[in-house]
Formats: C-alpha cells, sequence, structure tokens
C-alpha cells in the first residue's frame, strides 16, 4: 500500500509539471506581425495601448467575414464566404472547422449573429436569405430554418451584414442587385416574427451595422469606393430609425488604400472599430478619428472579446487580432 501511495505521487507530479510546461509554452505562443497602428489622437492612448502590434492567428482563408465572439466557449466563430465554410478559433486549438455550408458554387454565409434564444444566424450572401441554425451553439450542424427572404415578395439580393436590437429586431444591409429585377439596394428592420419593413434605401452599397451602447444611435457603412462613408441615425424606444446623417467619410481614401466601409463593432465606451480603406478605423461617438489599425488587407469586419481586451478582425485570406488596452 506504501509503494502504491509514492507511485501515485510521482504520477501526480509528473502530470503537474506536465500541465505546467503546457501552460507556459501557451503563454510564450507567438503570432506573426504585420502592419502597423496609426495614431492621430492622443486619445487613441485610451484604447490601444502604445506598444500594441497586429498579430497573424491564421491564412490560407479564401474570404474571412462575419466574426463572432462566443463568450461560453471563449472561442471565435468566422465566416469563409467563398469557401462556404464555418470556423472556429481558440488560443489553444487554433483554427479548426466549425461547419461546411457547401451548397452548389454561391457564395457562402457571411454575416454570423447569436439571437436571445441563443440562436445562431447566418446570412447567406449568395441565397440572399438568413437562417437560424436549430442546433446548439457548441453542437453545429446543417440543420437550419429560414428565417427571412425576401421583401414584399422579392427575394433578398446579397443578405449581408445585421445586428439586433436588444428589443429583437434585427437591423439588416442588402446590397445593390446583381440582376436588373432585384431589390434596390437597402436596410431592412425584420421583427422575431419575420415581419420586414424597410428602416433606408438611399445608401448606394449598405454593409457593416452597430449599435451605440445605449443603442439611441445606429451606425451603418456604406461599402461604396465613390463614397466611403458610415452614415449615423437616431433609434427610438421602439427600435425605430430616422434622421440618417454622415458621421465619417473616408472616400479620400477609397482610391488609394485597399478595402471600403464593411463591418463594424462599439464597445461599451461608445469608440467605433470601423474596417474600411485601409485599415480599421477607430472613431469616437463624435465621429472623430483616432487612428487606424493598418495591416495591408482588405478588412472586411471585426469584433470584440467579451472582456474588450482584444479586436479580432477577419481581413481576406488573413484573421488577425489587436490587443487592446486593459480595462483600470
Amino acid at each position: 500500500m506504501e509503494l502504491f501511495s509514492k507511485v501515485l505521487k510521482i504520477v501526480i507530479l509528473i502530470v503537474f509539471f506536465i500541465s505546467c510546461g503546457k501552460k507556459e509554452k501557451e503563454k510564450l505562443r507567438k503570432f506573426p506581425t504585420v502592419g502597423e497602428i496609426e495614431r492621430l489622437d492622443k486619445q487613441l492612448d485610451e484604447v490601444i495601448s502604445p506598444d500594441a502590434v497586429i498579430e497573424v492567428l491564421s491564412t490560407g482563408h479564401e474570404w474571412s467575414e462575419g466574426p463572432i465572439w462566443i463568450k461560453e466557449e471563449q472561442k471565435l466563430v468566422y465566416t469563409d464566404v467563398r469557401n462556404q465554410k464555418i470556423f472556429q478559433w481558440t488560443e489553444n486549438d487554433s483554427v479548426t472547422l466549425y461547419l461546411d455550408m457547401k451548397d452548389g458554387d454561391r457564395l457562402g454565409p457571411s454575416a454570423l449573429l447569436v439571437d436571445k434564444d441563443d440562436k445562431l444566424v447566418i446570412l447567406q450572401y449568395g441565397h440572399g436569405q438568413a437562417v437560424k441554425m436549430n442546433s446548439p451553439l457548441d453542437k453545429p450542424t446543417n440543420d437550419f430554418s429560414v428565417f427571412v427572404d425576401n421583401y414584399n415578395g422579392v427575394r433578398f439580393n446579397n443578405t449581408n451584414d445585421a445586428a439586433f436590437h436588444s428589443n429583437g429586431n434585427m437591423i439588416m444591409s442588402d446590397p445593390p442587385p446583381v440582376k436588373e429585377d432585384g431589390l434596390k439596394a437597402a436596410v431592412y428592420s425584420i421583427s422575431p416574427k419575420g415581419e420586414v419593413k424597410i428602416v433606408t434605401d438611399t445608401l448606394s452599397s449598405p454593409n457593416g451595422i452597430a449599435f451605440s451602447p445605449d443603442e439611441r444611435t445606429v451606425y451603418i457603412a456604406n461599402a461604396d469606393w465613390k463614397h466611403a462613408i458610415w452614415i449615423a441615425a437616431d433609434v427610438d424606444e421602439d427600435g425605430d430609425i430616422s434622421n440618417g446623417r454622415l458621421f465619417f467619410d473616408a472616400t479620400g481614401n477609397a482610391p488609394k488604400e485597399k478595402g471600403h466601409p464593411d463591418g463594424l463593432k462599439v464597445n461599451k465606451n461608445g469608440i467605433i472599430f470601423a474596417t474600411g480603406p485601409g485599415g480599421v478605423y477607430i472613431l469616437n461617438p463624435e465621429g472623430k478619428h483616432l487612428g487606424t489599425i493598418l495591416n495591408d488587407e482588405f478588412n472586411t469586419n471585426c469584433v470584440l472579446d467579451d472582456k474588450e481586451e482584444t479586436l479580432y478582425i477577419t481581413s481576406g485570406p488573413k484573421l488577425m487580432r489587436v490587443k487592446l488596452k486593459p480595462k483600470s
């Protein structure tokens, strides 16, 4: 019995040291870096530390997009539009396949969202629809229910990006038609029951959408090189949107840089992270340009982790991240 006890102690010690070694290895794990962070205003130092870098977490995608952060599993889930696949990334396991949605030659999933019922909502760009996955987030399957696919009987063009309001309405962008009989480019509000109404059809190519922390303002990107702007609009208690106005104009950068206004996110302090020509623009709630995450890629979208300590960026073939300034 005494011998068994000694052997058990030795085994426990070995396991302990192996575990410590793995943790230490994870801490020392290095990723290649690219680009630089352009600082235009000292307020940026409150958002991104002066020594922050742009890390490349993964390469080799056809067109990465639509990232979301799943707090419970501490993982990132994002799409590869052209490959019709959804991937996941964790600190320990790096990139693995989340779901293969291959369906003919049409472009695949673009934006991802999670609704109030913890259902994954997928905007299928090439299908002109939004679907809900019937299986749990941690057990993905190709079992879907169509949430919305038309306006007044006409199928959407290429459902692109969306955001949920706390009242359950989904605000969704649908860019210009690829067919002559398609819908005019517009932003829609879809109720939890699937009722659809137009929010605005004044933008030439509506794209990324995000609400301010108090939900009194919504920001919408216009993915047009000739009119590369973001607008802001008022949101009332019912979630209705009005008073659209220019928030920021990057048209001057569009001809000489990769990308156009695309996906965007807003942190709890109202700071906007907006992918656009040349990188990810960091703007304060007044529309002041604080700086840009420059990475020489066509940046498509971004998302914050649950602690808002890291910004993850999808950029065509790459998945990147920037560590933000820790909360004091």
